[in-house]
C-alpha cells in the first residue's frame, strides 16, 4: 500500500502554494465543461428511457395485446435503469458543484473536548461570539461555512421552513424512537404527547426531542425559509447549543433549530488563504437522530478534504469506536476519490499542558490501528496546538495546503474517471436492455398478420368512402359560392359592428368617460357606464372643451384635427374586427364537418385512451399525429391535414385590405385628384366656433367611413365562403388524389388495422403504431447515448439501426423474409424501409 504524502515539515503558506491552488481551481473549469456535457447527455437519456416506459405502458394497455406480450414488456429492467440514471445524474450534480466552487474547502470535524472549535477560531480569526468553545459537551449545532473575505465581516443564515424543519429535524427522532406518527404541522408538534419512558439506549434521543418541543417558542418565528443576515456579535445564538448555565437557569432559547446552515465571511489571520474556505462539521459523535449522516451528506460536493481532530487527553488518547464510526462515514463521503488518505487528514491537537506520554500513546495507537502498523501508510497525521494561530498556520495550514496542491488534481481525476466508468457501464446496460427488448418484440411479431389482399381492399374502400363524403362538403361550399349565398350570420355580425361604431361616435367621438378614467378613457367601468347614461350633447360639449384647450396650446387646430382623425380611423378599423367571432365559428364548423367525415369511416382510430372521441380541430390534430407516428408514416396525408388546420379566416388578413380604402377619408390631408397634390381637408379658427365646426366635420367623415366600411363588407359577404371552399377543395384533392394517396392509405391501413376495423382481424398487428413508438423510443435512447440532440423528426427516410432489430429487405420479398411481417405490395417497396 502506498504511503501518504509527507507533509510533516513546518513552514509558512508561501506564494508558490497559493499560486498552485489558484491554478488547480482554474483547471476545474475545464472539468466542469466535461461534467456538464455528460450531465446533458444523461438527462436526455433519462428522458428517453422515460418515454420508452410510457410507450411500453401504452402498448401493454392495448386491448389486443397478448398475455405473452404483456409479460415481455412488464419486466423491472427499465425501472431499474431509470433509477440508476437518476443516481448517476445525482453524482454528476455533486461533481458539478465541486468544480464550480471558487475555493478549496476544508471540513473540520471532531468530538467534544478535542478542540475543534478552538482550531476553527485559530484558522479563521473568529472568537467565542461566533464559534463558541466548551468542554465536555458538543457546542456547535449548525454546519457553518467560513470564507476568507478581506475587508468584510458578516454572517448569513439559511433558515428552515416549517415543512423542512418537521421533515429533516423532527421526523428522524420519531422514526428512531418508534413513535406511531410524526406531526404534520408545528401546532401538532407543539401539543404532541411524547412518551414518558423509552428504552435506556433511546433516552438521550427522547430528551433531545423534548427540548425541541419545549423550545419551540424561541425559534418558531424564525421558520420562514430563505436567508437572513446576522451581525457576527449575534451569531452564537443561531449556531450553538445553549450553555449549561443557560439550561440550569430555565428553559433556554434554541434558535439554532431553525437554521439549516450558516455562511460566515471574515478576514483570516494567515497569508496565502485567499481561495480557502472552512466548513465546520458538527454532528460526528453526537447523540442525535441521524446527525452524523445528515452532516456528512453534503461533504461530497462541499468539502475537498476533512480534518479529523483528536486530542491526547486522559481516556481519549486512542482511536475508539466513535472515531471509527466517524471515519467510516468519511469513507462513504469521499465518494469516487480512490484514497481515503487524500481526503481525510488526522490532526492531533497537543496543548502546552498535555502530557507527552498521552501524545505518544495516541500517535502509537493511530499508527497501529489506523495506519496498519506504520505511521503515514494510509493517513497523514498533523500535530499542532489548536489554541496558537501561529502554530496552526505553520504546523498545519502550510503543509496541508502544499499536500492538497499535489493531491487535489489527483482526486479530481479520480472523480471524473470514476464517473466515466460508471457512465460507460450504465450505457452498456441500457443498450443491452434495449437490444433484449427489441429482440423479444421481434420474436412476437408475425402471428397476427392480416391477409394482404383483404387489407388492401379495406384500404381502398376507406379511401372511396372518405372521398365520397368529402366530395359532398366541397359541393355544398361550391354551391354557396356560385349561388351568391348570403349568410345571415355574417350580415348580423357586420351590422352589430356598425351599430357599435355608431354608438361609439355619438358619445363624444368615443371619448365619453375620459374625464373620469384618464386620458385614454379606460380603466373605470363605473365611470364609463355613468358617461353612457348622459346625453350625447354633454359628450359633445366635453369633447369640444377638451380639444379647444389643446388647440390653444398649439395655437393651431391642425395638430388636434390630425390626432383625432388618426385615433378615430384606427378605432373604427379595430371595432369592425369583431366580425372575427363569426369567422372563427365558420372555420370551427368546417373543421368539425371534415373531422366527422373522417371519424365516421375510421372506426375507433380517433378515440382517446378513455374512449372519448375528439371532434373538430382536436380530432384533426389527433389524426395528423397518428399519420406521423406510424411504422409507415403518411407524410402527404399529414401535410394535407396540417394545411387545413392552418386555415385562417379573419378580418385583418382577408377583408381589411379590401375595405381599407373606405377609411382613407379619415386623414387631415388627402390627395386632390385634380391637382395631384396633398391638401388639408379642413382649417378652423382657434375659438369655440372653430372647435364646434371641427367636431361636426370629424363626425360626418367618421360616419361616412363607417357606413362605407359596412357596405364594402356586405358586398364581399361571399368571400368567407370562397376562402373555405378553396381550402376544403385543396384538402380533399391532396388527401384523395395526390400521387402517393393510394400508397399512404395502404400504409394507414397496415399501421392502424385494429383501430380502423376493430374485431375484423385477430391479435395485435405487429405493424401497429404503438410498436412504432417503441422503436422510435429505442432509437432516441441510442441517439442520446451517443451524445446526439434527441429524437429524430417524424419525416420519411431511412431510420438509424436499433440494437437487436431486424432491417428491411430490398423489396417485398426481403420484408417478408426479415421476420414475418405481412406482405408488402409490389409498388410499395419504399414502405419496407419503415419496417422494424
Amino acid at each position: 500500500m502506498t504511503s501518504g504524502p509527507d507533509i510533516t515539515a513546518p513552514g509558512a503558506t508561501g506564494p508558490a502554494t497559493a499560486a498552485r491552488i489558484d491554478a488547480l481551481l482554474e483547471n476545474r473549469r475545464g472539468l466542469l465543461v466535461t461534467v456538464e456535457t455528460e450531465t446533458a447527455r444523461w438527462q436526455r437519456t433519462g428522458a428517453a428511457l422515460g418515454r420508452l416506459d410510457e410507450v411500453l405502458a401504452r402498448l401493454r394497455a392495448h386491448r389486443d395485446a397478448s398475455e405473452r406480450l404483456r409479460e415481455v414488456l412488464g419486466g423491472p429492467g427499465l425501472r431499474d435503469l431509470r433509477s440508476r440514471v437518476a443516481e448517476l445524474l445525482d453524482q454528476y450534480g455533486h461533481a458539478a458543484a465541486r468544480f464550480s466552487r471558487g475555493t478549496v474547502n476544508l471540513g473540520v470535524s471532531g468530538q467534544a473536548r478535542v478542540g475543534k472549535s478552538t482550531l476553527l477560531q485559530s484558522l479563521s480569526g473568529l472568537t467565542d461570539d461566533q464559534i463558541p468553545t466548551g468542554s465536555g459537551v458538543p457546542v456547535t449545532a449548525v454546519r457553518s461555512r467560513i470564507f476568507h473575505t478581506p475587508g468584510r465581516s458578516r454572517a448569513v443564515v439559511g433558515l428552515h421552513t416549517p415543512g423542512s424543519f418537521l421533515a429533516e429535524s423532527v421526523r428522524p427522532y420519531h422514526a428512531l424512537l418508534g413513535l406511531a406518527s410524526a406531526p404534520e404541522t408545528l401546532e401538532e408538534f407543539a401539543h404532541q404527547r411524547l412518551p414518558d419512558e423509552v428504552d435506556d439506549s433511546l433516552a438521550p434521543l427522547l430528551q433531545r426531542l423534548r427540548g425541541m418541543q419545549r423550545g419551540l417558542w424561541s425559534y418558531r418565528d424564525d421558520l420562514t425559509g430563505g436567508e437572513r443576515e446576522v451581525p457576527l456579535a449575534e451569531l452564537r445564538g443561531y449556531v450553538a447549543y445553549p450553555t449549561q448555565s443557560e439550561v440550569d437557569a430555565g428553559e433556554p432559547a434554541r434558535r439554532y433549530l431553525a437554521v439549516r446552515e450558516a455562511r460566515i465571511e471574515c478576514p483570516f489571520p494567515h497569508a496565502g488563504v485567499d481561495r480557502i474556505g472552512i466548513v465546520d462539521l458538527p454532528g460526528l459523535g453526537e447523540v442525535a437522530a441521524d446527525a452524523e449522516r445528515r452532516h456528512v451528506a453534503g461533504l461530497r460536493h462541499d468539502v475537498d478534504a476533512v480534518l479529523l481532530v483528536k486530542r491526547p487527553l486522559e481516556g481519549m488518547a486512542y482511536f475508539g469506536a466513535a472515531d471509527s464510526r466517524a471515519l467510516a462515514l468519511l469513507e462513504e463521503a469521499r465518494g469516487l476519490v480512490r484514497r481515503t488518505g487524500d481526503f481525510v487528514f488526522i490532526v492531533v491537537n497537543r496543548g502546552k499542558d498535555d502530557a507527552e506520554g498521552l501524545t505518544a500513546a495516541l500517535l502509537g495507537h493511530l499508527a497501529s490501528e489506523v495506519d496498519a502498523g506504520r505511521a503515514g501508510r494510509r493517513f497523514s497525521v498533523l500535530q499542532t496546538d489548536a489554541a496558537d494561530p501561529h502554530a496552526v498556520g505553520a504546523d498545519l495550514l502550510a503543509p496541508l495546503l502544499a499536500a492538497l496542491a499535489d493531491r487535489l488534481p489527483v482526486m479530481d481525476g479520480d472523480i471524473v474517471g470514476g464517473l466515466a466508468e460508471r457512465a460507460g457501464a450504465l450505457a452498456d446496460a441500457v443498450r443491452a436492455e434495449v437490444a433484449a427488448l427489441t429482440a423479444a418484440l421481434a420474436g412476437l411479431r408475425g402471428h397476427a398478420s392480416a391477409p394482404a389482399e383483404d387489407l388492401e381492399r379495406q384500404a381502398e374502400g376507406l379511401r372511396e368512402d372518405v372521398a365520397a363524403e368529402l366530395g359532398e362538403v366541397v359541393a355544398d361550399l361550391r354551391a354557396e359560392v356560385l349561388g351568391g349565398f348570403e349568410d345571415e350570420h355574417f350580415t348580423a355580425a357586420v351590422e352589430d359592428a356598425y351599430a357599435d361604431v355608431s354608438r361609439w361616435l355619438a358619445r363624444g367621438l368615443g371619448t365619453a368617460g375620459q374625464d373620469r378614467t384618464g386620458p385614454d378613457g379606460a380603466g373605470d367601468p363605473e365611470a364609463a357606464g355613468a358617461a353612457g347614461d348622459e346625453d350625447d350633447a354633454v359628450h359633445r360639449q366635453r369633447w369640444c372643451a377638451r380639444q379647444l384647450r389643446q388647440m390653444r396650446v398649439h395655437n393651431n387646430a391642425a395638430p388636434v384635427a390630425a390626432d383625432e382623425l388618426n385615433r378615430i380611423r384606427v378605432e373604427i378599423g379595430r371595432r369592425f374586427s369583431s366580425v372575427d367571432t363569426y369567422f372563427e365559428e365558420r372555420v370551427r364548423r368546417l373543421h368539425t364537418r371534415v373531422a366527422d367525415v373522417l371519424g365516421q369511416h375510421t372506426g375507433e382510430l380517433l378515440a382517446a385512451e378513455d374512449g372519448t372521441v375528439a371532434r373538430g380541430a382536436e380530432a384533426l390534430g389527433r389524426f395528423r399525429a397518428l399519420l406521423d407516428d406510424g411504422y409507415e408514416p403518411c407524410p402527404e396525408l399529414s401535410a394535407a391535414v396540417a394545411e387545413l388546420l392552418a386555415l385562417r379566416l379573419d378580418y385583418r388578413t382577408q377583408l381589411y385590405p379590401r375595405i381599407r380604402a373606405q377609411l382613407d377619408g379619415l386623414n387631415l390631408e388627402v390627395l386632390d385628384p385634380g391637382e395631384g397634390q396633398m391638401r388639408s381637408q379642413i382649417a378652423v379658427a382657434v375659438n369655440p366656433a372653430g372647435v364646434e365646426e371641427l367636431y361636426d366635420f370629424i363626425t360626418v367623415r367618421a360616419e361616412q367611413a363607417a357606413y362605407r366600411t359596412r357596405k364594402a363588407l356586405l358586398r364581399d359577404s361571399v368571400l368567407p365562403g370562397m376562402v373555405l371552399f378553396a381550402a376544403v377543395e385543396q384538402f380533399e384533392d391532396a388527401l384523395i388524389r395526390s400521387g402517393t394517396a393510394g400508397r399512404e392509405f395502404r400504409r394507414l391501413a397496415r399501421t392502424y388495422r385494429d383501430e380502423l376495423w376493430p374485431g375484423r382481424y385477430g391479435g395485435l398487428n405487429s405493424e401497429h403504431a404503438r410498436f412504432a413508438a417503441v422503436a422510435r423510443a429505442c432509437e432516441e435512447i441510442e441517439v442520446a447515448l451517443r451524445g446526439g440532440p434527441g429524437p429524430r423528426p417524424a419525416v420519411p427516410g431511412p431510420r438509424p439501426a436499433v440494437p437487436g432489430a431486424r432491417t428491411a429487405g430490398a423489396g417485398a420479398a426481403g420484408a417478408r423474409a426479415a421476420g414475418g411481417a405481412q406482405a408488402v405490395e409490389a409498388d410499395d417497396t419504399e414502405d419496407a424501409r419503415w419496417r422494424v
